[in-house]
């Protein structure tokens, strides 16, 4: 069920890549985001995940951190290594063990979100607040 009233006025120009290779969440995460008015686009592994923010510049990536073809913080290392200033990451996982979340949190992560405690309408509400932290304190 889709939650939330539709407002894609300030929402439409927003990219948000998720990279999850669960289809069934990827959906269900795609599905909540366009109603809410965002461009979406779905890497099922890392490899193709750091290919499309290499090559589309999203505003916000939703990263799984268990993933096919290597973890998600691998993927985060990765852009790191290669210079890549990436977008703001929230780390989406099953997993919630504090050494893990430590471990995304000082990769660069913005969040770490457990995905059995929060709805995609939450996440989905979050998306501004996240791109406006990682853009950092308003200059004059």
């Amino acid at each position: 069920m889709l939650v939330g009233a539709r407002s894609t006025h300030d929402k439409r120009s927003i990219h948000v890549l998720i990279v999850e290779d669960d289809h069934a969440i990827a959906e269900m995460y795609e599905t909540q985001l366009q109603h809410d008015g965002y461009h979406v686009t779905v890497a099922g592994n890392a490899q193709v995940g750091l290919e499309l923010i290499r090559s589309t510049t999203p505003d916000v990536v939703l990263l799984d951190v268990l993933l096919p073809d290597r973890s998600g913080f691998e993927l985060m290392m990765m852009l790191h290594e290669a210079g890549v200033s990436p977008p703001p990451i929230v780390i989406l996982s099953n997993y919630g063990e504090p050494g893990m979340i430590r471990h995304g949190m000082s990769l660069g992560a913005v969040e770490y979100l457990v995905k059995s405690r929060v709805t995609p309408a939450e996440v989905s509400r979050s998306i501004p607040g996240w791109i406006e932290q990682s853009r950092g304190p308003a200059r004059h």
